[in-house]
């Protein structure tokens, strides 16, 4: 959603795929809410270990609610309310801006992002860490979720605008990410330092699942690399981007698994030293 938001910056001289892109965000609203509410129901039913029912009982829910889980619930459907209030707002479009559409829908978009954002530190191992990993933190989280989910958006562009308009959005993106990427990498390192001392990697459940999403994130990144220094030049040459394609699904495919092995090792498993 954070990348689909980016993506009217980066699609903005192609009108008719902003009508998708604001489609494809308005899913992940709706996706991204009814997981939240799911969630905190999941929790309950998961301390009282009692049946389905369970999720329901009035005093755990209201025990729930006053703790730090309630407040990811209210801060998660903030950010999720406002996201959806800049996409009722966004005004005429206008593609000479960085932005294609009124600045108080990109107002109303930042305080969404910056809520989604912050309700992850709000839970798990980085509630204990000190200001600056939580700086470090939002960075990371921040950058992740603009490249994980540009990239739907990217296989639009590539499938319905034309060979040389593709090979536009692809370069520029290309040079965004390069910087983006870096700063992503250097954030997972020094935080997994901070966590780990990379101490106990190859013999903690901590250590197993962290090595899983960095052989994962090693082999996102080969894809990347080959989209940047073989695939995006030969567009030109093939006149196609039917190849592009299919290496986009795949590295979303990868990107999914990555979050899905993130959300294993941040919830059920905790840093060996804490």
């Amino acid at each position: 959603m954070i990348g689909g938001l980016f993506a009217f910056n980066l699609l903005r001289h192609q009108p008719e795929l902003l009508r998708r892109i604001k489609g494809y965000i308005k899913v992940g609203v709706l996706v991204g809410s009814a997981a939240t509410v799911a969630y905190f129901y999941i929790l309950v039913g998961a301390t009282m270990e009692e049946g389905l029912w369970s999720m329901f009982d009035p005093d755990m829910v209201s025990i729930f609610w006053d703790s730090s889980a309630g407040s990811i619930v209210l801060v998660r459907l903030f950010g999720y309310a406002s996201v959806a209030l800049s996409l009722s707002i966004l005004g005429k479009v206008c593609n000479h801006n960085a932005w294609p559409y009124s600045s108080l829908s990109l107002l109303v978009a930042f305080f969404g992002v910056a809520s989604l954002v912050y309700s992850f530190s709000l839970s798990g191992h980085s509630m204990s860490q000190a200001w600056y990993y939580q700086i470090i933190f939002f960075i990371h989280i921040l950058i992740a979720a603009w490249w994980l989910g540009l990239l739907f958006p990217l296989w639009l562009a590539v499938r319905y605008a034309i060979v040389e308009e593709s090979n536009i959005v692809l370069e520029n993106f290309g040079k965004l990410a390069a910087i983006a990427v870096s700063i992503l990498l250097l954030c997972g390192v020094w935080m997994s330092y901070e966590l780990t001392g990379w101490q106990g990697l190859m013999s903690s459940d901590y250590g197993f699942w962290l090595m899983v999403k960095l052989s994962l994130v090693a082999a996102i990144l080969a894809i990347a690399a080959y989209h940047k220094l073989h695939l995006v030049p030969l567009i030109l040459v093939l006149g196609n981007t039917r190849v592009i394609q299919k290496s986009i699904l795949i590295e979303k495919i990868v990107a999914s698994s990555i979050l899905a092995v993130t959300a294993v090792f941040t919830t059920f498993v905790g840093p060996p030293m804490h």
